[in-house]
């Protein structure tokens, strides 16, 4: 496996719980890595031809302290980029310490997520201080992710709230020149919960597995993994390649056989149908529908993990920390 990307999910704590997320991240999750553990990823990547290192979380700014080594020790390598909600930035002069440090230490990319689901939780003029803040310290590239529930355009609640967000943020501060990215909603995770009944679901099941940018369009030849909390890493959230705690991360990468991975050979064979089918083997019952071949795949994951432990891993995409999931597959508990 050659890697243009690597994305570092630094901690699953955050100051929010919002209701899109994909890995569930919240306040009450402690899970964080260490500075050798990052020192360790990036050492075994170090020959990869990387392009770009994405840390991230949950909130990353919750670690600061970490998050700012972590940026030193990944800018020899590549680009690096932060992803943050901005719940930080509480006054210019706090946002403009913070992100000089970690300008000082080879960041020159940063992202702050502002949609309805973020603003639930983070007021939006410390957005508008953090945009602010990295202007004035000359960043390279300032980002604004938005994530719609399906299509931008799609008539919703959620949607027109994020469009009025936008059009307040523009008047809070000054735009031109800022990236804005436009995606979906994943299907994985508290999204699959909580927000895929606001989708219509279709009746046939969706053959086609949309798959995350970062992979490059081609599980035979992903371009890209992401490594949690506790050493899984991943392709997409909750599939599993090993974990670096049982073997190291450059052999995962150099060993990796799509055809030998029981979950990613059904994918490549037969798309997400073929994983409803081998679930249905198991005794699943399927949903009268499912939004589109993300939302299919991951609930027969959801049901398939006691099957497949080290396929389908960590826990925190498939579970609420602190209960058990929506349609309670957890028969690890049982």
């Amino acid at each position: 496996m050659r890697l243009r990307g690597l994305d570092l999910i630094l901690t699953y704590k955050c100051t929010g719980r919002c209701v899109h997320c994909c890995y569930r991240a919240g306040p009450g999750s402690e899970e964080t890595m260490s500075v050798a553990e990052v020192t360790a990823y990036l050492a075994a990547v170090a020959d990869q031809p990387l392009e770009w290192i994405l840390l991230f979380g949950g909130e990353p700014f919750t670690c600061y302290d970490l998050l700012r080594e972590c940026v030193a020790l990944a800018a020899p390598l590549a680009r690096v980029l932060v992803f943050t909600n901005g719940s930080w930035a509480t006054g210019p002069d706090t946002a403009r310490q913070r992100l000089a440090e970690l300008q000082a230490a080879g960041l020159d990319h940063i992202l702050f997520s502002v949609d309805c689901f973020h603003q639930a939780h983070v007021p939006l003029e410390r957005i508008a201080i953090g945009i602010e803040a990295a202007r004035e310290l000359g960043y390279r590239t300032i980002e604004v992710d938005n994530r719609y529930l399906g299509t931008p355009e799609m008539d919703n609640p959620f949607n027109h709230r994020t469009q009025a967000i936008m059009e307040r943020l523009e008047r809070l501060c000054d735009l031109e020149g800022i990236n804005v990215v436009r995606g979906p909603v994943r299907m994985v995770g508290r999204a699959a919960d909580a927000l895929s009944p606001y989708l219509a679901a279709r009746s046939t099941p969706p053959a086609k597995c949309p798959l995350p940018d970062y992979l490059g369009g081609d599980l035979r030849a992903p371009t890209g993994v992401e490594i949690h909390p506790g050493g899984w890493v991943n392709l997409c959230a909750g599939l599993a390649l090993g974990n670096v705690r049982q073997r190291p991360l450059d052999k995962i990468l150099a060993d990796y056989e799509p055809e030998a991975h029981p979950i990613i050979r059904v994918l490549l064979q037969e798309g997400p149908p073929g994983l409803l089918g081998l679930a249905q083997q198991r005794g699943y019952s399927p949903a009268q529908g499912y939004v589109d071949g993300c939302h299919l795949c991951y609930e027969v994951r959801r049901f398939l993990r006691p099957f497949y432990p080290d396929h389908l891993a960590p826990a925190h995409p498939y579970l609420e920390p602190g209960g058990p999931s929506r349609q309670g597959y957890n028969r690890e508990s049982a």
